[in-house]
């Protein structure tokens, strides 16, 4: 067969790029398309990123605000919020931590890598998802300010947009500055000087090479890397950080041994600067810190309305102090005490006159005009809404004389003594166990009736951190002589009395962001079986509870070896008081009968006139809820 020779020449391996001139003109509108398309996107993004005001960079991350229940202000979350760090506060080292761990090419670029976001759309594409995100620092400080936390490539676009803008509209000692001052750093720290006080007592202009790095590590996960929940991963983060700082020449091959062969230290709770505002703020950041998951990492400048009712606060922080004087002071009496012990005249005379005359211990020291605290009597006050739907919602609180020192005493150790024994009781009405072993009054007859197994594997499920006496011991368990903390031992007394049911202390009721947006919002808690309910019922009719004037339970009980006195008044659907008074350091309490017997009368007589003040106060809003 004969074939064309020639004809085959003319086919070369250039003839593949000759597609036609129809096939042409389809490729070239194609790529026109996508330039349009990409020049529409642009022009779309930049007009949207022009419509946000960047003043707002430089405004400052804004003071979180606390409110209560009538969306009152009633301070500021943290003071370290009030006073944000300068650029000239801030060491080289910290800034180098950040740039090595954050954003190498800080100091060079215009606020967007463009090669870092082409490869996080790829990996995003390929993986269907938003996992790579290519922020620069200033992009991170955008993502604060405007409060874009969306994952979507909406909010990515218009994120680098605002981020170019910014870096046109300031330099980056502003943005930088801007963006320490607003970050969450973990703890419920809001900005550096939050960080630098609560992880090592310092100002930030003091922080070491260690510390700069340990703070710049743990950005990218507060809650996971902070060196309070896990040293370790501090520690990892820590080390990751000295790495990029070396690699970028920022420090010496010894800096760089040393600070990884160097501990994390930080510093003890009481030596830390007190930047505290109140003992609210006190627990709604303890509370902020639990709800983390649901808030988001979300900088300052939140709003955080309580479930306070800030009338009733100052009723009770003035109630407080004259009961405390009453002890301190001879001659001083309240007449707020006199309808609580529902005295006539010539009776009231009589007990004024009784109480006065009590000769008060020669070694007590009394609260001088100084506010010097150590060493005098500290009172902490409780009052919880009991009522259905609203239980275990914190009506106002107190924990003690002067937030200054920065103590929670609700947070402190106690012996509890015969107090805890209802918690004893419960024990005995478990399935299987003879309710018989109940002997009210009798909690070191029903412990050995019992037993150390079942009793100390009763207290562990409840998971109220008790550290239990050995089985050498024994009796210690059984009669209160342990270590536990004032805020479970009244929480274990409100569940029991609210049929075994786990309810917690919750101050926190709504949190806004800065934009007004709604982050959290507390419903009512659909509280689980904690204590076995016909336990519960039948411990909380017997001693040490008094039932008084029908409906009041009552608990008033001297703690042992010094420890103070509890006292808790507490009504079903109505509310519940509890009050602790005593000294930091029991070894401070004067000795004798009369000190023990005049803190149990104030207590009593304080926790009764707060209860009656709250129960006006729910009385109060149910008549405003039914007019509305």
């Amino acid at each position: 067969m004969f074939y064309s020779r020639g004809e085959n020449r003319r086919k070369r391996w250039y003839h593949v790029l000759s597609i036609g001139q129809k096939k042409l003109f389809a490729l070239g509108g194609v790529l026109l398309f996508f330039v349009l398309a990409v020049l529409m996107v642009f022009i779309v993004y930049s007009y949207r990123a022009r419509q946000f005001d960047l003043k707002r960079v430089v405004a400052g991350g804004g003071v979180s605000t606390l409110y209560d229940c009538n969306n009152t202000s009633i301070g500021t979350l943290s003071d370290d919020e009030l006073n944000p760090v300068r650029w000239e506060d801030l060491p080289q080292h910290l800034i180098n931590a950040f740039v090595a761990r954050e954003d190498e090419n800080f100091f060079e670029h215009g606020g967007v890598v463009y090669s870092s976001v082409i490869r996080s759309v790829i990996r995003n594409v390929t993986s269907m998802s938003i996992e790579q995100g290519a922020s620069t620092i200033t992009m991170q400080l955008t993502r604060n300010v405007y409060e874009m936390h969306d994952k979507t490539f909406d909010r990515k676009m218009l994120e680098a947009m605002l981020a170019q803008r910014i870096e046109r509209e300031y330099d980056k000692k502003i943005i930088l500055t801007q963006y320490l001052n607003r970050i969450y750093f973990g703890q419920n720290c809001y900005g550096i000087a939050a960080a630098a006080s609560r992880y090592f007592g310092k100002h930030v202009s003091e922080l070491n090479l260690v510390e700069c790095a340990t703070i710049a590590g743990l950005v990218r996960a507060p809650s996971l890397c902070n060196p309070v929940t896990d040293m370790e991963n501090a520690m990892g983060v820590k080390r990751e950080t000295l790495a990029r700082m070396l690699a970028l020449e920022m420090i010496t091959q010894e800096e760089h041994d040393n600070a990884v062969a160097e501990p994390i230290k930080l510093v003890a709770a009481d030596k830390r600067l007190q930047s505290v505002a109140s003992y609210s703020s006190m627990w709604v950041q303890r509370e902020l810190e639990e709800l983390r998951d649901e808030l988001g990492e979300n900088t300052g400048g939140i709003g955080v309305v309580t479930n306070l009712d800030l009338p009733l606060q100052q009723k009770v922080e003035q109630a407080m102090e004259r009961a405390l004087v009453a002890v301190e002071r001879p001659g001083s009496f309240p007449d707020e005490w006199l309808p609580i012990l529902n005295a006539n005249e010539s009776e009231a005379q009589r007990l004024r006159k009784f109480y006065e005359g009590i000769q008060r211990p020669a070694n007590m020291k009394i609260r001088g005009m100084d506010n010097d605290l150590t060493g005098v009597l500290q009172c902490c006050v409780l009052a919880v809404d009991a009522r259905r739907d609203n239980k275990g919602r914190v009506l106002a609180l107190l924990s003690g004389r002067s937030a200054v020192d920065g103590k929670d005493r609700w947070q402190e150790m106690c012996m509890p003594g015969r107090a805890v024994s209802p918690l004893l009781f419960s024990c005995a009405c478990l399935p299987g166990v003879d309710n018989a072993h109940i002997v009210a009054n009798k909690a070191d007859v029903t412990g050995m009736s019992l037993g150390y197994d079942v009793v100390s594997t009763f207290y562990k499920k409840l998971n109220l951190g008790i550290e239990l006496p050995p089985r050498k011991k024994e009796m210690e368990l059984y009669t209160g002589q342990f270590k536990m903390r004032r805020i479970d031992l009244a929480r274990v007394l409100f569940d029991i009395l609210n049929q075994g049911r786990d309810y917690h202390f919750r101050l926190v009721n709504r949190v806004w962001s800065r934009g007004q947006k709604l982050l959290y919002s507390q419903a009512s808690e659909n509280a689980a079986e904690y204590i076995r309910r016909e336990g519960a019922t039948a411990v909380a009719k017997l001693p040490p509870f008094d039932q008084v004037e029908g409906q009041l339970v009552i608990l008033n009980e001297v703690l042992p070896e010094n420890h103070g006195v509890m006292c808790m008044v507490f009504n079903e659907k109505g509310a519940a008081v509890f009050v602790w008074m005593g000294y930091d350091d029991p070894s401070d309490m004067p000795s004798g009968k009369r000190m023990e017997g005049l803190m149990k009368r104030a207590a009593y007589c304080l926790a009764r006139e707060i209860h009656s003040e709250a129960r006006a106060c729910l009385r109060a809003r149910n008549k405003d809820k039914d007019k509305s």
